[in-house]
């Protein structure tokens, strides 16, 4: 079995949309097994917990980014872009290999921790050679990160 997310970059994760209300992602996939506050600087955003999957929201409480986990997931995770499909594997040297073919812009992080694409609002994070979760995001959500850091004079 598997999973099929449809994807496009910056608005919409499967049946998940960009700003929609915590509320709304509740109707849709129902309660999780936990939640918790997160944020950088300031824990002020939601976290809840599916499982195989956290969704992310802003403090106003509007999706802002969805985690898919595919080290833990019981099922196959796929990304559908463009009618391309993009298996979420656990291998990071596959799943770069298929992220190439739909953007030209993925790029290791600085850390060497993992990798990320502005055109698709991706970030993969994979320590020690193992994918453990892909993030896709609004535009605007690592906004206050970032500015938080340039007043910092930290790298981005």
């Amino acid at each position: 079995m598997s999973m099929v997310f449809d994807f496009i970059p910056y608005q919409q994760v499967g049946k998940l949309v960009f700003g929609m209300s915590r509320k709304e992602v509740k109707e849709i996939y129902g309660e999780s097994t936990s939640s918790c506050m997160y944020g950088y600087p300031v824990e002020d955003r939601f976290l809840d917990d599916y499982g195989y999957m956290h969704t992310l929201c802003s403090n106003r409480e509007l999706l802002e980014g969805v985690e898919l986990f595919p080290d833990i997931s019981p099922e196959a995770l796929i990304l559908k872009y463009d009618q391309v499909e993009i298996p979420l594997t656990k291998e990071p040297g596959d799943l770069v290999d298929q992220l190439i073919k739909i953007t030209d812009d993925l790029i290791k992080d600085e850390d060497e921790e993992g990798y990320s694409s502005k055109k698709l609002g991706l970030k993969i994070y994979c320590p020690d050679d193992i994918v453990e979760n892909v993030i896709l995001h609004d535009l605007h959500c690592y906004d206050e990160e970032e500015e938080f850091m340039e007043e910092q004079d930290m790298e981005v």
